[in-house]
């Protein structure tokens, strides 16, 4: 296919899809899951069960397991006059509708983040839990809004409403049927804990997609249940619907999409000339760092170090998107030498990072070769979602020595029996190609002593009279 369209795959508890532009590219990848796997943007009646002021936090009864969690500044919006602690907002058995507003890496066994202020996107308007008002996009032609204003005059009752730019391309009759449902779902009366509005995977897939092109799904039975949800609630989506008809294996391996996934998984991104980035996630920043790699191959040094330099701007704004990493990005490229490079770099950032679909800022490269870069975060990385972080690994070297210590102190006690040391197959090794060592531990302690490979490490001594 020669133009851009979107790809969507069905299955148990998460859909997901990408779009694909006109060379083939995937240009982004979205994961969309069912609220019992993620309940970001979902809506809840919470039953406020703890306020602690030491922490200003108070804490939610949200249903079905979930706890939530409304800080200090949030909960001053339940609230009209100055208030000074968390527990002149919330009181303890107060049922509070609520939204989920982000979902941490690390979520298990946490409380989630909520707002009572929840806020609706749909596909052609936005609802806020406000005061009835009714706002229109400036994109908006003179004809189009006015047609709009007069069908919602009436329809605004329960919320702030602000119509999108793609409703003017949308049936009115849509329009007004997503207002409708959106404010239903806003002002649905409470009776208790429990979820009161979240997307369906099926939904989710096709809110975010674009105004323009196909979408294509490859299987008869998912393009039924998306086609049924189009025609109840966005029906200029319909005749957008197609089956996609591939080679025999998945969508997504065709169309590169699980290719882009492994890549952006790698340690090492590669780079045309040569070079290669390393994009690696911290608590705090995500750091990615530029290598010149074997750019210098066939170029001269300066002029490989720039290339390679404006190749790493490109796959990171790439990355940005497809991953979709948000926060505070700090990249290192090489350092520069030759006259205007850095001038010509900062050039082709400003280009590159210019009108996209997600804003993205940045600094100027400091003395160091470091550009901060930020760009808001709207849910879990794909790092985040497919991998989980490593605690640190003690080195062969650093354990044996550590056990070899803790060895001789034992080994100098009354306590009678031989010495053991048990660790990793790996510490074992260095310690056995280092004989020397263990002499001298035999000779400190006027003991036997044995290695045991296992799963933890540690020194101890064992009686062998019993």
């Amino acid at each position: 296919m020669s133009y851009s369209f979107t790809i969507i795959e069905s299955a148990i508890g998460q859909w997901r899809s990408a779009e694909i532009d006109e060379d083939g590219l995937p240009l982004n990848l979205h994961f969309h899951d069912d609220v019992s796997i993620s309940p970001l943007d979902a809506i809840f009646d919470g039953r406020v069960t703890n306020v602690d002021n030491t922490l200003d936090m108070a804490f939610l009864d949200l249903g079905n397991g979930l706890t939530g969690a409304l800080n200090f500044r949030r909960a001053r919006l339940l609230v009209k006059e100055q208030v000074g602690s968390i527990s002149e907002c919330v009181r303890e058995g107060d049922l509070i509708r609520v939204q989920v507003v982000s979902e941490p890496s690390a979520l298990e066994d946490k409380a989630l983040p909520v707002t009572p202020r929840p806020r609706l996107m749909g596909r052609y308007i936005v609802a806020e839990t406000s005061k009835p008002r009714l706002n229109l996009s400036k994109d908006l032609t003179h004809r189009q809004t006015a047609a709009l204003k007069a069908a919602l005059a009436d329809v605004v009752t329960d919320a702030a409403i602000i119509v999108r730019s793609r409703a003017g391309n949308a049936p009115v009759e849509a329009v007004v049927k997503e207002v409708e449902a959106l404010q239903q779902a806003l002002t649905k009366p409470a009776d208790g804990p429990g979820l009161v509005h979240a997307w369906s995977p099926a939904e989710k897939s096709l809110l975010g997609t674009p105004d323009d092109g196909d979408i294509f799904t490859e299987s008869g039975s998912t393009l039924s249940a998306l086609k049924a949800t189009a025609k109840r609630i966005w029906p200029d989506l319909l005749d957008c619907l197609e089956l996609y008809k591939g080679g025999g294996t998945t969508a997504f391996e065709e169309l590169g999409v699980e290719e882009a996934i492994e890549e952006a998984l790698s340690d090492r991104i590669a780079l045309p000339s040569g070079g290669w980035i390393g994009i690696m996630p911290t608590p705090a920043l995500t750091a990615v760092d530029v290598n010149l790699g074997g750019a210098l191959k066939h170029m001269a040094a300066g002029e490989a170090i720039l290339v390679t330099n404006m190749e790493a701007t490109l796959a990171l704004a790439y990355h940005l998107d497809f991953q979709d990493i948000g926060g505070i990005i700090v990249v290192d490229y090489i350092n520069m030498s030759a006259k205007g490079s850095t001038r010509d770099l900062m050039q082709h950032i400003e280009r590159t990072f210019r009108g996209g679909n997600v804003p993205v800022q940045h600094t100027g490269i400091s003395q160091f070769g470091l550009v901060e870069f930020t760009r808001k975060r709207s849910g879990l990385s794909l790092r985040d979602r497919m991998t989980q972080a490593r605690a640190p690994i003690t080195r062969p070297a650093a354990e044996a020595l550590g056990l070899l210590k803790k060895a001789q102190k034992l080994g100098t006690t009354a306590e009678p029996g031989e010495l053991i040391i048990a660790a990793r197959q790996a510490t074992i090794n260095w310690l056995e190609a280092r004989p020397a060592l263990l002499e001298d531990l035999k000779q400190a302690t006027q003991r036997s002593l044995v290695l045991e490979s296992a799963s933890s490490a540690e020194s101890f001594i064992r009686d062998t009279r019993k």
